[in-house]
């Protein structure tokens, strides 16, 4: 179910990413980053467009991934079952922030949407799956408690976090992470993923 980028979009984000500021963007890789490698799934803790951002940028990287925006574990363990590719490989990709017009129209709401992906997260760490979450909409998406709400209880559970710094001002991020000992890569903007991606995760032929 992997979304493949229309020829439209792929052009779009190419102009965006070579014309802006991410192609100059330094990054700070932790030492202890841990080991990223396809297939990726990504979804999104509030029904925010973050999911769909990280899934464009990950195509257009080269990334195999599938986007689940609603994944439930029996969805997931439906999908990925215990003795294919996916046990003890893979990446789930959970990203931070809400849309209240987004959950409205899932017909949920951020309790149940926190519950989902704290038990996605479970599922997919007892299948040796490395946890990404990422706040890569900045500061629009930490605006009230609702986004809060999904920062405070997915970043935790990461092991690897990647944050746009403007959502860090009051450096919850950064103590976080030192804190629990969570590596963490910040980026200026979001379209920064497209250089970051392909620096971080392992090509097929490195696998």
């Amino acid at each position: 179910m992997g979304r493949k980028l229309s020829l439209a979009m792929a052009a779009l984000l190419l102009v965006m990413c070579v014309g802006g500021t991410a192609i100059a963007q330094e990054f700070v890789i932790p030492e202890d980053l841990p080991v990223l490698a396809a297939p990726v799934i990504v979804t999104t803790c509030g029904q925010s467009p973050g999911a769909l951002m990280v899934g464009l940028l990950l195509g257009e990287a080269g990334i195999y991934y599938e986007e689940i925006d609603l994944l439930t574990v029996d969805e997931f363990l439906s999908e990925c079952p215990i003795d294919t590719i996916y046990d003890s490989s893979g990446v789930l990709f959970v990203t931070t922030g809400t849309s209240l017009k987004g959950m409205g129209a899932a017909g949920v709401d951020v309790d149940s949407e926190v519950a989902r992906c704290t038990a996605l997260i479970e599922a997919a760490r007892e299948r040796g799956m490395v946890i990404v979450v990422g706040q890569v909409e900045g500061a629009g998406r930490r605006v009230d408690e609702y986004d809060e709400l999904t920062i405070t209880a997915m970043s935790p559970l990461a092991d690897l976090l990647i944050t746009r710094s403007d959502v860090n001002e009051d450096g919850y991020f950064t103590t976080l992470a030192e804190e629990l000992g969570i590596p963490q890569i910040f980026i200026e903007d979001t379209l920064d993923l497209a250089i970051l991606f392909p620096l971080i995760f392992v090509s097929s032929e490195e696998g």
